[in-house]
């Protein structure tokens, strides 16, 4: 199998994590995951167990080829790129075998997230759904900090997260929205 990135050379088979064996690209550190490879090891008995060792990420993968399409090693066909989030900012690509392509860093970047046991489900609706309603909370409050400024946003999500479980809520918000220009 080749490499979908760089030179395009053959991928050497290698251990990703006890029992998970992938196949790595010399030149670019990226990781195929054939599907079947990926499943025996979530099967495993060692799944149950959390990874306490794993240190924690240096920041987010930086790859050369992150914005490049990629061809399946296995079928040459265009793998389908997937949104990760959940504090992670890029995307890995998996192929309509089920086999995934991870590049230089990012088996690394789901380790130290724990989220490397999840890795199926980065590929599901729900999951890609949260990633859609993080970004656009994120756009609504970068919009909102414009508009109202760094001190008064901070005061107001301070207020928020306070009013999040509380149980006058409702009198709290409505007080906010009380206009009356008597004060």
């Amino acid at each position: 199998m080749k490499s979908p990135v760089g030179s395009h050379q053959t991928l050497e088979q290698t251990e990703l994590d006890d029992g998970l064996i992938a196949f790595r690209c010399p030149d670019s550190g990226g990781y195929w995951i054939p599907v079947e490879n990926y499943w025996k090891w979530q099967r495993s008995s060692h799944k149950g167990d959390d990874d306490e060792n794993t240190s924690p990420a240096s920041g987010p993968p930086i790859s050369e080829f992150d914005s490049v399409v990629k061809l399946c090693p296995v079928t040459g066909t265009i793998m389908t790129r997937y949104r990760v989030g959940h504090g992670l900012d890029f995307r890995i690509d998996r192929s309509i075998t089920g086999g995934i392509w991870l590049d230089g860093g990012e088996w690394e970047a789901l380790q130290a997230g724990h989220m490397h046991n999840e890795l199926h489900l980065v590929f599901t609706a729900p999951w890609q759904q949260d990633v859609r309603n993080e970004e656009h909370a994120a756009q609504y409050d970068a919009m909102l900090r414009e508009k109202l400024g760094d001190e008064l946003f901070r005061s107001l999500s301070d207020v928020r997260d306070q009013l999040i479980d509380h149980p006058a809520r409702a009198e709290a918000v409505a007080y906010l929205q009380n206009s009356t220009s008597d004060r």
